[in-house]
């Protein structure tokens, strides 16, 4: 709903209600104690018909905001808003390929719930054709889910017994300026940011970066027409590595190595921080004539211009040869690039008239 108090201020405010039903068919379990970072074993197994429910979950989700014109060209805005996420995310670092587990709010795994304020400031200049905007945020967390070291996440039917619940938060700066007018139009943006979780028995119950943290991330995009048809336009993106878990010691056995973290650390190291540049031309189709049914543009790209190869996650691995007596066991940092190289691409786009 939204209300004008004056002039200069409005406000807009809701209430959603949000209701979730975890069903069979299947099993349920029910976990035992143990101590925090430990597995917890099943007690209890129920099974269920199709449909059948096993946990229900009712959330309001309240939001509100407030919008203060300071002037014809810039305001002032503060928000307020809570959401219920019912399926979580349950993200591997220390594996070398994307090993990601989408798991719903169960009877074990209680919904996610996030409360975030947030203020703004935005103004233009030179009759619009320059935006700034800025604004910062804070956002904390409630019912986050991690994994027990050593947990076993993938086809494991017990694995809400290798889950921990806990606390998160989220916060910020965001700054963007903006070209809108003339033959050069684009905008650059930058984020300062963190992004942390508290969960009890990881990471010796301190605070650690979650799998996405990335303190910086900065862009330009930028567009400029030659022409009636011709146009140009490239975008460059950076951002700070993501976190992932490493060894911090080894132990050797036959000359096979095993990776020990001593310190129980969790998302101890970042992966090179990542930066692409994308360039695209495109050619417009000319001027529609009668009797055509559609019109079209071919454009021209090329994905990671300068052939960057951004990690996506780094591993350890050991020579297949057999190591001499009393030779030390080599381990090498290998990089895995999921998108590694210059992508180059021609597409027709076209619509019916």
């Amino acid at each position: 709903m939204e209300q004008d108090l004056s002039d200069a201020i409005s406000i807009n405010y809701g209430l959603r209600l949000s209701h979730f039903n975890y069903t069979g068919e299947g099993n349920a379990y029910w976990y035992g104690t143990a101590t925090p970072g430990q597995r917890r074993a099943p007690i209890e197994t129920k099974s269920y018909d199709q449909w059948e429910s096993i946990k229900t979950y009712l959330n309001l989700e309240p939001r509100f905001s407030l919008k203060w014109q300071l002037s014809p060209t810039s305001s002032f805005k503060t928000s307020y808003n809570r959401t219920t996420q019912y399926i979580h995310l349950i993200s591997n670092t220390t594996a070398s390929t994307p090993v990601d587990v989408w798991t719903p709010s169960t009877n074990n795994i209680k919904p996610q719930i996030g409360d975030q304020v947030a203020l703004g400031y935005f103004r233009n200049f030179s009759n619009n054709m320059y935006e700034l905007s800025a604004e910062v945020y804070y956002k904390k967390m409630q019912n986050l889910v991690d994994y027990i070291d050593g947990a076993d996440l993938l086809l494991n039917e017990f694995l809400e017994g290798d889950i921990l619940e806990g606390e998160g938060r989220a916060y910020g700066l965001e700054i963007q300026t903006k070209k809108n007018k003339g033959s050069v139009t684009g905008w650059v943006s930058y984020t300062l940011a963190r992004t942390e979780r508290l969960v009890e028995g990881i990471n010796q119950d301190n605070w650690y970066p979650s799998r996405f943290d990335q303190l910086h991330n900065f862009s330009v995009s930028a567009f400029y027409d030659l022409n009636d048809r011709w146009s140009l336009s490239g975008t460059f993106v950076y951002n700070t590595g993501t976190p992932t878990t490493f060894a911090t010691s080894r132990y050797e056995q036959q000359g096979y190595v095993v990776p020990h973290n001593g310190n129980e650390t969790r998302n101890n190291v970042r992966i090179p921080d990542y930066h692409r540049l994308d360039l695209s031309a495109t050619l417009k189709g000319r001027a529609k004539k009668e009797g055509d049914r559609w019109i079209g543009d071919w454009v021209f790209s090329v994905y990671n211009a300068y052939n960057r190869r951004n990690p996506f996650s780094i591993y350890f691995q050991q020579p297949s040869d057999r190591v001499l007596p009393d030779q030390p066991t080599i381990t090498q940092a290998v990089k895995l690039s999921v998108v590694g190289s210059f992508i180059p691409s021609i597409s027709y786009n076209f619509k019916f008239q």
